[in-house]
């Protein structure tokens, strides 16, 4: 029977560990997903420097994030997310139009992140 007991804490304690790791990255996905839309709203209205200023700033808190991503998330995920930063911080860097797209690619990549990470019925079973 002690063996049922301690088998029931482990298993309650992944749950509750999961629970925390989709809260967590739920938070950190949409505060970088905020910077970016920030950033899209001031570059529309002809702030392109100001805009490549707060992707940078985003970009770094997402290497900062490094560790604890490459841990719990997919990696191929986390360098989708890497790469889309890197081309929109070059195209707002380089002065030219920077399409809609480019914002938009990396608002997708940081939602598919929240989207894999939440907790349903077929990824129990």
């Amino acid at each position: 029977m002690k063996r049922e007991y301690i088998a029931a804490a482990l298993i309650t304690a992944i749950f509750v560990i999961s629970v925390f790791n989709t809260h967590y990255v739920e938070n950190k996905t949409r505060a970088l997903t905020e910077d970016i839309e920030s950033a899209e709203q001031l570059y529309n209205s002809g702030d392109g420097s100001g805009a490549a200023s707060i992707v940078e700033d985003s970009m770094q808190k997402w290497l900062g994030w490094d560790s604890y991503a490459h841990i719990m998330l997919r990696h191929s995920e986390v360098d989708l997310v890497t790469d889309a930063y890197f081309e929109l911080l070059s195209d707002l860097q380089s002065g030219e139009t920077v399409p809609k797209a480019a914002f938009g690619k990396l608002k997708e990549q940081l939602h598919s992140i929240s989207i894999m990470e939440k907790i349903t019925i077929g990824s129990i079973f």
